[in-house]
């Protein structure tokens, strides 16, 4: 009897051992499951600062030197080109130019002359800008946007058969047809791009600017 009592003993201690612990055994692996988490998570976000401060660290590509020559080449022979125009038109009656401007029969009578005033005006402005280098991205694609504008009303006058003798974009110095005018728009237009995008590394003003701030 006392034998038995003794196996059954051996037996529950076996199975007690066996038995996984309720709560309280549970909890040591569950902590230790946790706290190996939190181990991880912090790896996990020391490492991607690590990636982002080597990616920051990295220095920006600078543009080749030649793209920074055509640009500010670019840049120059644009503004000039402006100047010419705005200046022979400026200098000139108002009324010439309006006169070329009604044959493109895109702008109201009433607003016309009001037009062939002020467009001058801006063109020197953008040369002028364009030249010293001062405002270049900005100036840029507002020279961009005039030459797309002159190309839309050129393309108009062809689709539409308008004959124009001259196509005013000089005023009266030179003559030029439409088919002409849209051949030296769409070269200054990709003068404008080359000015906007690269034009800014020999900008003398913007410089001087960039210094004094």
């Amino acid at each position: 009897m006392d034998q038995f009592h003794a196996d059954d003993g051996h037996q529950r201690q076996a199975v007690y051992r066996l038995t996984p612990a309720s709560n309280g055994g549970a909890q040591p692996h569950r902590k230790r499951t946790q706290e190996g988490g939190a181990i991880l998570s912090r790896k996990d976000r020391k490492n991607k600062h690590s990636e982002a401060a080597a990616s920051a660290a990295v220095p920006a590509q600078a543009p080749d030197p030649r793209w920074e020559i055509a640009g500010a080449a670019a840049r120059v022979i644009l503004g000039g080109v402006f100047l010419l125009s705005g200046l022979h038109k400026a200098f000139a009656a108002p009324e010439e130019f309006a006169a070329v401007i009604e044959q493109y029969r895109l702008l109201p009578p009433q607003r016309i002359l009001a037009f062939a005033t002020a467009v001058p005006w801006i063109e020197i402005f953008v040369g002028l800008s364009l030249v010293a280098g001062y405002w270049v991205r900005a100036t840029a694609a507002v020279a961009g946007g005039l030459f797309v504008m002159f190309l839309a009303a050129l393309g108009s006058t062809l689709v539409r058969g308008i004959p124009l003798e001259n196509c005013g974009c000089f005023g009266g110095g030179i003559h030029l047809t439409a088919a002409q005018a849209m051949g030296l728009d769409s070269i200054l237009l990709c003068l404008a791009y080359c000015a906007y995008r690269f034009g800014s590394s020999y900008a003398p003003l913007d410089a001087w600017i960039d210094r004094g701030a």
